[in-house]
Protein backbone atom coordinates (compact mmCIF):
# COMPACT_ATOMS: atom_id res chain seq x y z
CA UNK A 1 0.00 0.00 0.00
CA UNK A 2 1.36 3.34 -1.16
CA UNK A 3 1.91 6.63 0.65
CA UNK A 4 -0.14 9.83 0.65
CA UNK A 5 -0.40 11.38 -2.87
CA UNK A 6 0.72 8.05 -4.37
CA UNK A 7 -0.98 5.13 -6.09
CA UNK A 8 -0.51 1.45 -6.75
CA UNK A 9 1.71 2.39 -9.69
CA UNK A 10 4.41 3.46 -7.24
CA UNK A 11 5.13 -0.21 -6.46
CA UNK A 12 5.12 -1.41 -10.05
CA UNK A 13 7.66 1.28 -10.94
CA UNK A 14 10.05 0.45 -8.10
CA UNK A 15 9.52 -3.29 -7.78
CA UNK A 16 8.69 -4.74 -11.21
CA UNK A 17 9.40 -8.22 -9.85
CA UNK A 18 6.23 -7.99 -7.77
CA UNK A 19 3.99 -7.69 -10.83
CA UNK A 20 1.65 -10.65 -10.98
CA UNK A 21 2.70 -11.75 -7.49
CA UNK A 22 1.14 -8.99 -5.42
CA UNK A 23 -1.81 -6.63 -5.31
CA UNK A 24 -0.87 -2.94 -5.52
CA UNK A 25 -4.12 -1.19 -4.68
CA UNK A 26 -5.08 2.49 -4.80
CA UNK A 27 -5.99 3.58 -1.28
CA UNK A 28 -9.24 5.53 -0.68
CA UNK A 29 -9.10 9.02 -2.16
CA UNK A 30 -6.17 8.14 -4.43
CA UNK A 31 -5.66 7.15 -8.04
CA UNK A 32 -8.53 5.23 -9.59
CA UNK A 33 -10.27 4.57 -6.27
CA UNK A 34 -13.58 6.39 -6.47
CA UNK A 35 -15.17 5.02 -3.29
CA UNK A 36 -16.15 7.57 -0.64
CA UNK A 37 -13.43 8.06 1.95
CA UNK A 38 -14.63 6.71 5.28
CA UNK A 39 -13.16 6.89 8.81
CA UNK A 40 -9.86 5.06 9.25
CA UNK A 41 -11.21 1.96 10.96
CA UNK A 42 -14.04 1.62 8.44
CA UNK A 43 -11.62 1.90 5.53
CA UNK A 44 -9.41 -0.78 7.09
CA UNK A 45 -12.44 -3.05 7.35
CA UNK A 46 -13.39 -2.37 3.74
CA UNK A 47 -9.90 -3.29 2.51
CA UNK A 48 -9.70 -6.41 4.65
CA UNK A 49 -13.07 -7.57 3.38
CA UNK A 50 -12.03 -7.08 -0.25
CA UNK A 51 -8.73 -8.95 -0.04
CA UNK A 52 -8.61 -12.44 -1.56
CA UNK A 53 -8.26 -15.22 0.99
CA UNK A 54 -4.84 -16.08 -0.45
CA UNK A 55 -3.29 -12.79 0.73
CA UNK A 56 -1.30 -13.51 3.89
CA UNK A 57 1.35 -10.77 3.71
CA UNK A 58 1.03 -6.99 3.81
CA UNK A 59 3.49 -4.26 2.78
CA UNK A 60 2.95 -0.55 3.30
CA UNK A 61 4.89 2.68 2.87
CA UNK A 62 4.23 5.79 5.01
CA UNK A 63 0.43 6.26 5.02
CA UNK A 64 0.19 2.79 3.48
CA UNK A 65 2.28 1.51 6.37
CA UNK A 66 -0.33 2.88 8.76
CA UNK A 67 -3.00 1.08 6.76
CA UNK A 68 -0.94 -2.10 6.94
CA UNK A 69 -0.69 -1.73 10.71
CA UNK A 70 -4.45 -1.24 10.81
CA UNK A 71 -4.98 -4.50 8.93
CA UNK A 72 -2.60 -6.31 11.28
CA UNK A 73 -4.49 -4.95 14.27
CA UNK A 74 -7.90 -5.88 12.91
CA UNK A 75 -6.98 -9.47 12.03
CA UNK A 76 -3.55 -10.34 13.47
CA UNK A 77 -3.82 -14.06 12.67
CA UNK A 78 -4.54 -13.37 8.98
CA UNK A 79 -1.11 -12.03 8.05
CA UNK A 80 1.94 -14.24 8.46
CA UNK A 81 4.35 -11.48 7.41
CA UNK A 82 4.29 -7.70 7.34
CA UNK A 83 6.77 -5.13 6.02
CA UNK A 84 6.42 -1.52 7.14
CA UNK A 85 8.38 1.27 5.44
CA UNK A 86 8.81 4.79 6.89
CA UNK A 87 5.60 4.72 8.89
CA UNK A 88 4.19 6.04 12.18
CA UNK A 89 2.17 3.62 14.37
CA UNK A 90 0.00 6.44 15.70
CA UNK A 91 -0.13 9.13 18.36
CA UNK A 92 -0.24 7.76 21.90
CA UNK A 93 -0.75 11.15 23.56
CA UNK A 94 -4.26 12.43 22.89
CA UNK A 95 -3.04 15.97 23.59
CA UNK A 96 -1.03 15.85 20.36
CA UNK A 97 -4.04 15.21 18.15
CA UNK A 98 -5.50 18.75 17.96
CA UNK A 99 -2.17 20.21 16.80
CA UNK A 100 -1.78 17.51 14.17
CA UNK A 101 -5.34 18.04 12.98
CA UNK A 102 -4.62 21.75 12.59
CA UNK A 103 -1.64 20.93 10.38
CA UNK A 104 -3.65 18.47 8.27
CA UNK A 105 -6.50 20.93 7.81
CA UNK A 106 -4.08 23.60 6.61
CA UNK A 107 -3.04 21.19 3.84
CA UNK A 108 -6.71 20.47 3.14
CA UNK A 109 -7.44 24.18 2.72
CA UNK A 110 -4.50 24.50 0.35
CA UNK A 111 -5.80 21.60 -1.71
CA UNK A 112 -9.37 22.88 -1.95
CA UNK A 113 -8.69 26.62 -2.15
CA UNK A 114 -5.47 26.80 -4.18
CA UNK A 115 -5.70 23.68 -6.34
CA UNK A 116 -3.54 20.67 -6.98
CA UNK A 117 -0.59 22.51 -8.59
CA UNK A 118 -0.02 24.82 -5.64
CA UNK A 119 -0.51 21.96 -3.21
CA UNK A 120 2.04 19.73 -4.95
CA UNK A 121 4.58 22.58 -5.07
CA UNK A 122 4.24 23.06 -1.32
CA UNK A 123 4.10 19.36 -0.50
CA UNK A 124 7.30 18.59 -2.37
CA UNK A 125 9.11 21.47 -0.65
CA UNK A 126 8.84 19.90 2.81
CA UNK A 127 12.13 19.10 4.62
CA UNK A 128 10.90 15.51 4.84
CA UNK A 129 11.68 15.13 1.12
CA UNK A 130 14.94 17.11 0.99
CA UNK A 131 17.02 14.00 0.26
CA UNK A 132 15.23 13.63 -3.09
CA UNK A 133 16.81 16.80 -4.48
CA UNK A 134 19.71 14.90 -6.06
CA UNK A 135 17.56 12.30 -7.81
CA UNK A 136 17.40 12.34 -11.62
CA UNK A 137 14.97 14.94 -12.91
CA UNK A 138 13.06 12.29 -14.88
CA UNK A 139 12.37 10.34 -11.66
CA UNK A 140 11.09 13.42 -9.86
CA UNK A 141 9.00 14.46 -12.85
CA UNK A 142 7.25 11.08 -13.00
CA UNK A 143 6.41 11.37 -9.31
CA UNK A 144 5.18 14.93 -9.80
CA UNK A 145 2.93 13.97 -12.70
CA UNK A 146 1.36 11.16 -10.66
CA UNK A 147 0.68 13.64 -7.86
CA UNK A 148 -0.79 16.20 -10.22
CA UNK A 149 -3.18 13.57 -11.58
CA UNK A 150 -4.82 13.12 -8.17
CA UNK A 151 -8.24 14.56 -7.30
CA UNK A 152 -7.94 17.39 -4.75
CA UNK A 153 -11.20 16.35 -3.12
CA UNK A 154 -9.95 12.77 -2.75
CA UNK A 155 -6.65 13.80 -1.16
CA UNK A 156 -8.45 16.25 1.13
CA UNK A 157 -10.86 13.54 2.30
CA UNK A 158 -7.95 11.17 2.87
CA UNK A 159 -6.18 13.70 5.09
CA UNK A 160 -9.37 14.46 7.00
CA UNK A 161 -10.27 10.82 7.71
CA UNK A 162 -6.97 8.93 7.47
CA UNK A 163 -4.44 11.45 8.77
CA UNK A 164 -2.32 10.76 11.82
CA UNK A 165 -4.69 12.86 13.94
CA UNK A 166 -7.61 10.57 13.12
CA UNK A 167 -6.13 7.07 13.26
CA UNK A 168 -5.96 5.24 16.59
CA UNK A 169 -2.63 4.39 18.17
CA UNK A 170 -1.58 0.98 16.86
CA UNK A 171 1.51 0.58 19.04
CA UNK A 172 -0.13 -2.09 21.19
CA UNK A 173 -1.29 -4.16 18.23
CA UNK A 174 2.14 -3.80 16.64
CA UNK A 175 4.01 -5.13 19.65
CA UNK A 176 1.55 -8.02 20.00
CA UNK A 177 1.64 -8.99 16.29
CA UNK A 178 2.38 -12.73 16.18
CA UNK A 179 3.70 -12.82 12.62
CA UNK A 180 7.03 -11.96 11.03
CA UNK A 181 7.59 -8.19 11.06
CA UNK A 182 10.15 -6.28 9.00
CA UNK A 183 10.68 -2.52 9.35
CA UNK A 184 12.50 -0.47 6.67
CA UNK A 185 13.66 3.13 7.09
CA UNK A 186 16.14 5.53 5.51
CA UNK A 187 19.13 6.46 7.65
CA UNK A 188 18.71 10.13 6.70
CA UNK A 189 15.04 10.15 7.72
CA UNK A 190 15.88 10.98 11.33
CA UNK A 191 12.35 11.28 12.70
CA UNK A 192 11.21 7.97 11.29
CA UNK A 193 14.50 6.30 12.15
CA UNK A 194 13.75 7.20 15.77
CA UNK A 195 10.30 5.62 15.42
CA UNK A 196 11.83 2.49 13.90
CA UNK A 197 14.25 2.13 16.79
CA UNK A 198 11.40 2.53 19.26
CA UNK A 199 9.51 -0.24 17.43
CA UNK A 200 12.51 -2.55 17.83
CA UNK A 201 12.87 -1.59 21.49
CA UNK A 202 9.26 -2.52 22.17
CA UNK A 203 9.24 -5.56 19.87
CA UNK A 204 12.80 -6.95 19.72
CA UNK A 205 11.83 -9.71 17.28
CA UNK A 206 11.33 -7.07 14.55
CA UNK A 207 13.79 -7.25 11.65
CA UNK A 208 15.09 -3.71 11.00
CA UNK A 209 16.73 -2.52 7.77
CA UNK A 210 18.29 0.97 7.89
CA UNK A 211 19.18 2.17 4.37
CA UNK A 212 22.32 4.39 4.26
CA UNK A 213 21.98 7.73 2.48
CA UNK A 214 18.23 7.31 2.01
CA UNK A 215 15.47 9.62 3.21
CA UNK A 216 11.74 9.12 3.69
CA UNK A 217 10.87 7.42 0.40
CA UNK A 218 12.91 4.29 -0.39
CA UNK A 219 10.50 3.48 -3.24
CA UNK A 220 11.80 6.53 -5.07
CA UNK A 221 15.31 6.89 -3.69
CA UNK A 222 16.63 3.30 -3.79
CA UNK A 223 14.16 1.15 -5.77
CA UNK A 224 16.68 -1.60 -6.54
CA UNK A 225 17.62 -2.09 -2.90
CA UNK A 226 13.99 -2.05 -1.82
CA UNK A 227 13.06 -4.50 -4.56
CA UNK A 228 15.70 -6.94 -3.30
CA UNK A 229 14.28 -6.68 0.21
CA UNK A 230 10.71 -7.29 -0.92
CA UNK A 231 10.94 -9.88 -3.71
Amino acid sequence: MHGFTGSGEDWLACCPGLKGRALAIDLPGHGADSAPVRPFQDSIGDILGALPDSVDEVVGYSMGGRFALGLMALDPERFLRATIISAHPGLEDAAQRPDRLTVDRAWIRRLLDDGIDAFVNAWESQPLFATQADLPSAVLERQRLRRLSQRPSGLAASLEHHGLARMPSLWGALTAFPGELTWIVGASDTRFLGIAREVVRRRPATRLHVLPGVGHNPLLECPEILSDLLV
